[in-house]
């Protein structure tokens, strides 16, 4: 039995303009499957929205995209995500010294995992810690192409979704496969069932367009929205503060953040395009096509470099290297450039993360959703943020990605024994 990705392509054609770019996410022959054999023949990503294409991907996002909804975001951002933040920074920043990417992501995986339908006790470090090991590990599988051991990280991966089934997701599935049996008995309103990705998907299983018969697909889907609502707003929230660290007015800039959360989100947003969470987005030529006048064979790699087009200082302006939140872009570009993608496989989490689009003004209104990145950034910098000059940080190195981090030590100012002495 072979565990190989496809990796012998007719060809491999890579992009770096924008417009080109562009034009490849919204071309309907260039996929994200890499790897049509089945889950046990090594596609440890079998069947997830992320990676399906046509019919299946329509229908499977048409059902969970109810889950982001604009009332269900600003519902989180300004009630239910504040709260519980402020009480678990309190609990985690308890000294001086802290990891922020292990900040970030414990607080990041509070939001995702009642996003994607998992149960948990939000005061129990202990518990969303282990979650967040299962982000890590389910993250290192989306990133498969680019690792530097396929073989550890598959084998790893599956262990971990089965014990993420057996002792998350189980529960929450029986629990909510009961309540949905009450509903269609006519013993309770359909209002009563949670709203998260697991109840849509049980909802709606018996619906062959979604191909969700299987188990399996189940546990992969929702450990999917895990991951992908936790380890990219921690990564960000990192990276922002790095591309902050090494401006020579780092200072200033934190002290605005504190008080000016739209600056916030144009900072989370200037981030992202410069240290986009897959910097060469890749897809695969289902059939011969072409993109920009350039043919394209089947079954070739299609390497999108968004990494390079975010810098493109015709659409960012001049100096489109540097961290500047308050840049000019042109009309119709989005601040974060193709970060989110674009097309069919747009990340459903853009609006969770990185808010709204910003207008050229800076002028928004009270419907405004700002994001839980950003929400976090003006946390951070109330309570005082700073680079810690005896520690370096760590990158991931597991995969060739240079916007991955694993571990970076930062100081409070304020914490919560210097709040109560």
């Amino acid at each position: 039995m072979t565990t190989d990705l496809l990796t012998e392509f007719t060809e491999v054609v890579t992009f770096d303009r924008y417009e080109q770019i562009r034009e490849a996410l919204l071309n309907p022959e260039l996929s994200r499957s890499f790897d049509k054999r089945s889950y046990h023949d090594g596609n440890i990503r079998d069947g997830v929205v992320s990676i399906s294409h046509g019919s299946v991907h329509r229908a499977r996002r048409r059902v969970e995209n109810t889950q982001f909804r604009p009332d269900v975001l600003r519902l989180y951002e300004r009630d239910l995500f504040p709260r519980v933040m402020d009480q678990l920074l309190d609990v985690l920043i308890d000294r001086e010294e802290a990891d922020l990417y292990g900040l970030g992501e414990v607080l990041s995986v509070v939001l995702a995992s009642r996003r994607a339908g998992i149960e948990f006790d939000p005061g129990d470090v202990d518990q969303l810690r282990q979650l967040v090991h299962f982000v890590d590990v389910f993250s290192q599988g989306s990133a498969i192409l680019d690792a530097k051991d396929p073989d550890a990280v598959r084998d790893l991966v599956r262990a971990t979704y089965v014990e993420f089934e057996r002792d998350y997701l189980r529960p929450a599935w029986n629990r909510r496969a009961e309540l949905i049996a009450r509903v269609q008995r006519g013993e309770l309103a359909e209002d009563a069932l949670p709203h998260d990705i697991l109840t849509v998907l049980l909802l709606h299983r018996g619906d062959a367009n979604l191909e969700l018969a299987d188990d399996g697909r189940v546990v992969r889907e929702v450990a999917t929205y895990l991951q992908g609502g936790t380890h990219t707003s921690g990564q960000t929230l990192v990276n922002a503060f790095d591309l902050i660290f090494a401006q020579d007015d780092a200072a200033a800039i934190v002290e605005r953040l504190a008080s000016d959360l739209l600056y916030a989100q144009r900072a989370v947003h200037e981030t992202l395009r410069l240290r986009p969470t897959t910097p060469k987005i890749k897809r695969r030529a289902e059939h011969d096509t072409s993109v920009a006048g350039r043919a394209i064979r089947a079954d070739a790699q299609v390497v999108l470099d968004a990494a390079t087009a975010n810098r493109d200082e015709r659409l960012f302006g001049a100096e489109p290297d540097r961290f500047d939140p308050d840049r000019a872009v042109a009309d119709g570009v989005p601040r974060w450039g193709l970060s989110f993608g674009a097309g069919p496989h747009q990340c459903p989490g853009r609006s969770v993360a990185g808010g709204f689009p910003v207008p050229d003004s800076f002028s928004v209104d009270d419907q405004h959703v700002h994001g839980l990145v950003a929400l976090m950034l003006q946390a951070m910098a109330r309570r005082g943020i700073g680079p810690d000059p005896d520690r370096v940080p760590e990158r991931d190195t597991r995969t060739e990605r240079f916007t991955r981090w694993r571990h970076y030590p930062v100081r409070f100012a304020r914490t919560a024994a210097t709040a109560a002495s």
